[in-house]
């Protein structure tokens, strides 16, 4: 059966193949919606990172992306009739996000720019036009499908109406509960650092170049190649406490030495611009020693043997030592890239360290690891992982599964309303597609109405 996709593409997602692919073709303009083209090199890259993820697609498979890709731009010709608007600095904001991302995704920003074969600076300003587009496709979605909700009614009616042997296979599921226990850094080492970082801004203050200095010493791999720089950034994207110190700072002020989660620091502010400021900074990272990790992880041995002599449980061991922010929400592991705490077994190889070491599957519901060895965001660290619920394979039903029984109710819905709206919208609407496509089996009548 043929669905109408509702997935905004975004080009920054296309990162692994895009630039190779791109260099191998002659492209061509093979659609106009309204003023908005579609290029074949989109399609076909889109297509090929589809297939890269595994999908076994079909020529039909190519026509659904193209469909979606169709919607996308008819979508973003409505942005332009309701002149809805995007800043600026919203552009900014959601690009540095999304290289963020993709530099995570690769490890580094020399392995971004490799693929890429551009320099950062190049490729954000290569998906800058692109970013601005879907930001305007996501406002007019939103306008059009974003109060939409079900009862617990229809959302029961839908799974009835759903042919049981069409039913869909839920694969094992986990959550899970940690108590972390980061090594002591003790206050001599943590002197140490902060007369280091003084010595740097007194010799910056003294004529010094901050980026220079920044790339022999900062402890942050990453902006230490690019001279401490991190590019623009706004509220709520850093720490609250580099925050404060960053947006506090006038242009080329230096600040004091600070203290964050992640070390200690001195920033230099480079320019304001709006409500985003660009900044480089020295980070340095006091060092743990192997005493220091050996005790970590006999404070979490002893903390096992507390619970398994039941002495404490621990949803309460998680409150009284662990040394994570997940304390505050139980000890959940959360899955950052989706933001859920039910975890497949792809999902937990992506969200935990070292995970080839726990064997999750012969473990039972309740059960708890030994301390595990893992890379925080400080240094490196040791934690406990209990199973917390663990769901075996199985048919999903609408007493297990309601709120996954839900979301595809409320996808139906909203894929409902998007084919109504967008087929009172292509007969008002300017469009060309190349003949090449126009034996494309459509869900709406994109071709008859040339």
């Amino acid at each position: 059966m043929k669905r109408l996709g509702l997935v905004v593409v975004v080009a920054l997602t296309l990162f692994c193949c895009s630039n190779a692919f791109s260099q191998t073709i002659v492209d061509e303009v093979i659609a106009i919606v309204g003023k908005n083209m579609i290029k074949y090199s989109e399609l076909e890259t889109t297509y090929l990172q589809a297939k890269e993820k595994g999908g076994d697609l079909k020529e039909q498979s190519r026509c659904d992306i193209f469909e979606n890709m169709l919607l996308n731009k008819l979508m973003l010709h409505q942005a332009d009739v309701d002149s809805l608007t995007v800043t600026d600095a919203e552009v900014d904001n959601e690009l540095n996000s999304r290289v963020k991302y993709m530099i995570q995704v690769y490890g580094s920003q020399e392995s971004l720019e490799r693929q890429m074969k551009k320099s950062l600076s190049q490729i954000k300003e290569e998906y800058k036009d692109v970013i601005k587009e879907n930001l305007l496709i996501q406002q007019e979605q939103n306008k059009l499908i974003g109060d939409v909700k079900l009862t617990p009614q229809e959302v029961a009616d839908y799974y009835k109406n759903i042919p049981k042997d069409s039913l869909p296979t839920i694969d094992e599921e986990y959550e899970l509960t940690q108590i972390v226990k980061l090594p002591k850094i003790t206050d001599q080492e943590k002197q140490s650092v902060k007369e280091r970082l003084n010595s740097y801004r007194d010799r910056i203050l003294s004529g010094s170049k901050f980026s220079t200095l920044a790339a022999l010493y900062s402890d942050d791999a990453v902006s230490a190649k690019k001279g401490g720089e991190l590019g623009f950034f706004s509220r709520g994207d850093m720490v609250s406490e580099f925050e404060t110190v960053a947006f506090s700072l006038q242009p080329g002020e230096i600040s004091p030495v600070f203290e964050t989660k992640y070390g200690f620091h001195i920033i230099q502010m480079i320019e304001r611009r709006g409500d985003m400021v660009n900044c480089r900074h020295i980070l340095l990272q006091p060092k743990v020693s192997d005493i220091q990790l050996r005790q970590a992880k006999q404070e979490l041995d002893s903390i096992k043997n507390l619970i398994d002599e039941k002495k404490i449980s621990f949803e309460d061991a998680i409150v009284k030592f662990s040394d994570d922010n997940s304390k505050i929400n139980g000890g959940i592991i959360v899955n950052k890239n989706y933001s859920t705490s039910i975890l497949s077994k792809d999902a937990i190889n992506e969200t935990i360290d070292n995970v080839d070491k726990v064997d999750f599957n012969s473990m039972k519901q309740g059960e708890i690891t030994e301390p595990i060895l893992f890379k925080s965001d400080f240094s490196n660290a040791y934690r406990l992982i209990k199973i917390k619920k663990k769901t075996p394979k199985h048919t999903v039903s609408l007493s297990e599964d309601f709120d996954k029984i839900q979301n595809l109710a409320i996808a139906k819905k909203k894929n409902e309303m998007i084919k109504s709206w967008a087929s009172k919208q292509i007969p008002k609407t300017y469009i060309k597609i190349d003949s090449k496509y126009t034996n494309c089996k459509f869900s709406l009548n994109w071709v008859n109405k040339q």
